[in-house]
């Protein structure tokens, strides 16, 4: 869109996380006029309270006097943007940078919940609790029950078996689809991020020692409350009872927010049909990706963009490093720049990362991106998080006699 009116409307960068600051930082060098919108209390919300992140968002847009059927005079049409206030916005264009916090991926195996699972919740926690702070009380002398195989669950499993060392009475469960934890542990000394392959070698070390009893094959059929407890019934007829069961399982994309506005989305991954082949996570792992911008990125409605884990849809294969990439090139576009937004680059790691053979059975929704957070939060990817400078447990083999109820 391009006409006298709308140029000098702000662009709305919706979400104050890395990529959405990111795409602001963008647009602050080269002079455009931007928003940014963000449902928290402050920039970063979703990463300064990971565990309390508002499961809405509070805004809603479209263009502003059409909806999705009227066409024309659509590309010079404003964006209207309605706040949770009350109030309305107009803008020349929307990126879109919400992530995919809000919308966790169920525990059953087949996409949809498990049967029992609504019944259950009070027991379920999303990915990474704080486990080692605010949230101690609800872990310390319980056994817990980690579901998924990514980056989200191998925080949280190690947070847990510190937990368990600090609280002897505390027991860890890890359930996974697939029949390996390959993909969690990753490339760990052959990692290409180091500190994700630290991860994934103090989680193997873990296993092996019996701190955290490990149930591959576990595709999770039924909960069933009992008391103070659940009973997870995996569909091969395992079993085990738990106290907590922490949800790591993957995000999706909430695409209802712009359902007014005309999307091209692939049906398998959620992403623009262009991207989509370029992530599928049975074909690439996130290493190799190829560089992606503002061509892979567009739809039908001109002046709209996702980017960051959004724009992934449900494959879990985004690194924030992609995200940067995306906006960059999105902003040279909208600066009319078409030779540095279509000139894009990425270097990203390619071993250790993701596999692909076993990523849509235990998505972990963009886990390769983790930010880092600080130590008593006890959340973050990284050495930096503070989860791998915990002291170093004694991986003997432990007596696991109860560690593993069923």
């Amino acid at each position: 869109m391009s006409n006298s009116t709308t140029d000098m409307l702000p662009v709305v960068v919706i979400g104050a996380g890395p990529v959405g600051l990111a795409a602001a930082a963008e647009l602050a060098e080269r002079g455009i006029t931007f928003l940014v919108l963000e449902a928290g209390d402050s920039a970063g919300a979703a990463i300064s309270q990971w565990g309390h992140v508002r499961l809405f968002s509070p805004w809603r847009y479209a263009r502003d006097g059409l909806d999705k059927l009227r066409t024309a005079g659509r590309e010079d049409t404003p964006f209207l943007i309605h706040l949770a206030d009350g109030s309305e916005l107009t803008a020349r264009t929307i990126i879109d940078a919400s992530g995919t916090w809000s919308t966790p991926n169920v525990l059953g195996s087949s996409g949809l919940p498990a049967h029992g699972e609504r019944e259950a919740a009070a027991f379920i926690d999303n990915a990474l609790p704080d486990v080692l702070g605010s949230e101690r009380d609800q872990y310390a002398g319980k056994h817990t029950l980690v579901i998924g195989a990514g980056h989200s669950a191998a925080n949280t499993l190690l947070a847990l078996a510190q937990l368990a060392a600090e609280e002897p009475a505390t027991t860890v469960s890890w359930a996974i689809r697939t029949g390996t934890p390959a993909r969690t542990y990753g490339g760990e000394e052959a990692d290409a991020l180091p500190a994700r392959g630290a991860l994934g070698s103090r989680v193997h070390a873990l296993v092996d020692s019996g701190h955290i009893s490990l149930h591959p094959g576990f595709s999770v059929a039924r909960l069933d409350v009992v008391g103070d407890t659940v009973s997870v019934t995996a569909r091969s007829g395992q079993s085990l009872t738990v106290e907590r069961i922490v949800s790591a399982t993957g995000f999706r994309p909430d695409h209802s927010i712009a359902a007014e506005l005309r999307l091209d989305l692939d049906p398998i991954m959620g992403s623009t049909r262009a991207l989509a082949p370029l992530i599928d996570p049975n074909e690439h792992s996130c290493g190799t990706v190829p560089p992606h911008g503002v061509d892979e990125l567009a739809h039908p409605e001109a002046g709209f963009y996702a980017i960051g884990a959004k724009s992934y849809g449900r494959a879990p294969t985004f690194l924030m490093a992609t995200g940067y990439e995306q906006a960059r090139s999105i902003t040279a576009a909208i600066a009319g720049d078409w030779e540095a937004a279509r000139d894009v680059q990425l270097d990203l790691p390619e071993t250790g990362v993701c596999s692909s053979t076993s990523a849509l059975g235990d998505s972990d929704g963009g886990s390769c991106g983790a930010a880092a957070a600080t130590a008593a939060q006890g959340l973050a990817t990284g050495i930096a998080g503070g989860l791998l400078s915990l002291p170093i447990l004694n991986t003997a083999p432990a007596n696991t006699g109860g560690c593993c109820g069923s």
